[in-house]
């Protein structure tokens, strides 16, 4: 089924051309009818910076990383806690 743009509403127009008309008819199946929460990017990728600044996190460079990642010192005090393994490390500096 060929599917076109101006087939749907403005607002799901900008959704069709950033999944492309296949993806768009997949989701239109699966929650056609319903209200589906989309999160933010900033709450999408959360999990995924914390993991990475973890990741970066050596001991000594919350200053760095808090730069890096445009947050304050204490937030990634917060982020680096909230892992076991850096926790300690935080304790110990």
């Amino acid at each position: 089924m060929k599917i076109k743009n101006e087939d749907v509403s403005e607002r799901l127009e900008v959704l069709l051309e950033i999944v492309g008309k296949e993806k768009f008819l997949e989701i239109a199946r699966m929650y056609g009818g319903s209200n589906i929460y989309i999160p933010t990017y900033t709450s999408a990728i959360k999990n995924a910076r914390n993991r990475e600044i973890i990741k970066k996190y050596n001991g000594f460079n919350v200053n760095n990383l808090a730069r890096e990642y445009n947050m304050s010192v204490t937030h990634i005090k917060r982020i680096l806690k909230e892992d076991i393994t850096t926790a300690k490390l935080i304790r110990q500096s």
